[in-house]
Formats: C-alpha cells, sequence, structure tokens
C-alpha cells in the first residue's frame, strides 16, 4: 500500500514538472519546421532529365574555313512524355559533349512508349584539321577533319 502511494505521488511530481516546463506552441513550432524541412529536401528537384537514347550519329564537315560540323542524330525518349528536348553542348581540348535530354516534372506518369527522335544539331564553334572525339550521351564515335 505504501508503494503504491508513493508510486502515485512521484508521478504526480513529475506530472506537474511537465506540465510546467512543456509548452504546446514551442512543440507545435518544432513539428512545423520538421516537416517543412523534411518537404523541402524531397522536392529540391522539380523534374528528372530524361536522356535521349542515341541509335546513330552522322558526322557531316563542312568544307568551308573555318570547318563546321553538323550532326544528324537518330535515337529514340524512352516514354510518350511530350517535353522539349534540351541540347546542351561542351567542348574540351579534341573532345566534344553532346547531351540530349528532356526535363520531366517528377510527378508525372508516362506512358510506356518509345518514341522516335531525330534533329540536326550544328556543332558550336569552328574545326582545325585534326582526329576529334564526338560523345553524344552514351555514343562515341572518333572523326578525323
Amino acid at each position: 500500500m505504501m508503494l503504491k502511494t508513493g508510486l502515485i505521488l512521484v508521478l504526480t511530481l513529475i506530472a506537474l514538472v511537465f506540465s510546467a516546463t512543456f509548452n504546446p506552441e514551442l512543440a507545435l513550432q518544432t513539428v512545423r519546421t520538421w516537416i517543412t524541412s523534411e518537404f523541402e529536401e524531397q522536392n529540391v528537384s522539380q523534374s528528372d532529365k530524361v536522356l535521349t537514347h542515341i541509335l546513330r550519329v552522322d558526322v557531316n564537315v563542312s568544307g568551308s574555313k573555318p570547318m563546321r560540323i553538323n550532326l544528324d542524330v537518330e535515337g529514340e525518349h524512352p516514354d510518350g512524355c511530350e517535353y522539349p528536348v534540351i541540347v546542351g553542348q561542351s567542348r574540351r581540348d579534341n573532345s566534344i559533349t553532346i547531351e540530349v535530354y528532356r526535363e520531366v516534372p517528377v510527378d508525372v506518369v508516362c506512358p510506356m512508349i518509345l518514341k522516335p527522335y531525330r534533329d540536326s544539331i550544328s556543332v558550336e564553334g569552328s574545326f582545325e584539321p585534326g582526329d576529334y572525339t564526338i560523345h553524344v550521351n552514351s555514343h562515341s564515335q572518333a572523326v578525323s577533319i
């Protein structure tokens, strides 16, 4: 009986101390901050970069000075979503990188069909005679000019 009374007394004291120090507004603010932080971390990217699968690249070099390179590219998009194609280019020494992709929102569901892709891409800049490597997504090709 004395043990039961002592236990009730200790629990009552803990409840009183807890209620005196507990601030529901502060607890709610902490929960809001945590939820907002979680939401922001999960939605850092609003879209995915979906690369075009490249099947063939034909390289055409102009005979005029300065020489220019034009690429006839064929491939396919891995889904049926209709988003604009973006072509990015970079060049480092004799290595040319072309990236062909679409930015598809992460919350969009696309039909599971392959969509053909065909385009003519003018490579930026002029070229001196020499050996070059052209990378179009996962497709690589050596070219002598």
